[in-house]
């Protein structure tokens, strides 16, 4: 065979070797990085979405939450929290139980009615151990127990368990009940009159309209629910332990955070409340700290909460009637998804 046709065929399958060897080597370094990849997603886990519906407008007593998103406590464990305001239109209850929400704010005693009628609610933290709910007189009046309320008109929330349960226990016969509005106008207008109100926002309130008041603490009547209850339904406990367990340890890191940080935390909850000040904001997170980190929480931490507390609470609404059936509390809560003191 001519020798030029045999250098051409010798260069052909020196070409095809080659061709066929960087091929293979390029398969083998994708393949590697295919399998790089793949076990990197692998490490990667999705984001649980939670949406978090308040009891009320966006305010101090939701401090921990707002801060906690915004210092991505909730991200470091992996969660894409969205917090929806509550308000007089908004039921946290129906929405949580229908499905709607995965978590919602309540009181004790909202949490023992809804149970009763069948709702399978479960509170798993109180930021609140006790309420700053207080009933106003004006200052001077010769008010110095809950039994002085009788024979005056009284601003309250004619439904609301605290009423009826103070109303029993202090025998108050010749009050003469008016259904609170949110409104202070009238109250202003009769010193002889009370009104209900925040221990923590009330006052300030009252005074730029140059009215200084005193005030009886709802707590100290004897009926001390929790409130501020974080609450989730038993089947979501059942199906997310370690959801609510990681929900509830970033929420709580935002609470120790906004003790100590009540300026930034007052500018964050400026942005989602645009109808007061930051200095306000401010002064009202300082008033309710004794609320929120005394009591059970000071030694055991933000959010603790006791059977004692929740058995009591149920006996005074079975007085009042407000509950019918004999059902065990402690259904009705539970701690073991805090984070440990």
């Amino acid at each position: 065979m001519n020798k030029k046709i045999w250098i051409a065929i010798l260069a052909a399958v020196l070409l095809i070797a080659g061709g066929c060897s960087k091929s293979e080597s390029t398969k083998s370094a994708e393949g590697q990085t295919d399998k790089s990849d793949k076990k990197e997603n692998e490490g990667k886990k999705e984001k649980v979405e939670i949406k978090q519906v308040l009891d009320w407008f966006p305010q101090p007593t939701h401090g921990g939450l707002y801060v906690a998103k915004d210092q991505k406590f909730y991200e470091k464990k992996n969660l894409d929290v969205t917090i929806e305001p509550g308000g007089p239109q908004v039921s946290a209850v129906q929405m949580v139980s229908s499905g709607q929400a995965d978590f919602g704010l309540a009181s004790a005693d909202s949490i023992l009615l809804a149970r009763e009628q069948g709702v399978p609610i479960v509170g798993v933290a109180a930021f609140l151990q006790t309420s700053p709910s207080a009933l106003f007189y004006h200052k001077g009046e010769n008010i110095k127990s809950f039994e002085d309320l009788n024979g005056r008109e009284v601003y309250a929330f004619l439904p609301a368990p605290y009423w009826k349960y103070v109303k029993h226990a202090y025998k108050l016969d010749k009050v003469k009940e008016i259904q609170f509005n949110g409104q202070y106008g009238n109250f202003i207008k009769n010193k002889a009159s009370v009104s209900q109100g925040y221990t923590t926002n009330t006052p300030a309130y009252l005074k730029k309209e140059n009215v200084e008041v005193d005030h009886l603490l709802v707590s100290e009547s004897g009926y001390d629910p929790y409130y501020s209850i974080v609450f989730t339904t038993e089947k979501y406990l059942k199906e997310h332990p370690e959801v609510v367990k990681d929900y509830l340890a970033a929420t709580i890191e935002g609470w120790d955070y906004y003790k100590d940080n009540l300026d930034s935390g007052s500018k964050v909850l400026k942005d989602v409340n645009k109808e007061t000040t930051v200095e306000e904001l401010k002064a009202e997170g300082e008033l309710q700290k004794p609320f929120i980190y005394e009591g059970d929480a000071k030694e055991h931490g933000v959010g603790y909460m006791t059977l004692e507390r929740w058995e009591t609470l149920s006996k005074q609404l079975h007085e009042i009637g407000e509950l019918k059936k004999k059902e065990d509390v402690k259904a009705a809560f539970t701690t073991e998804y805090l984070p440990a003191k």
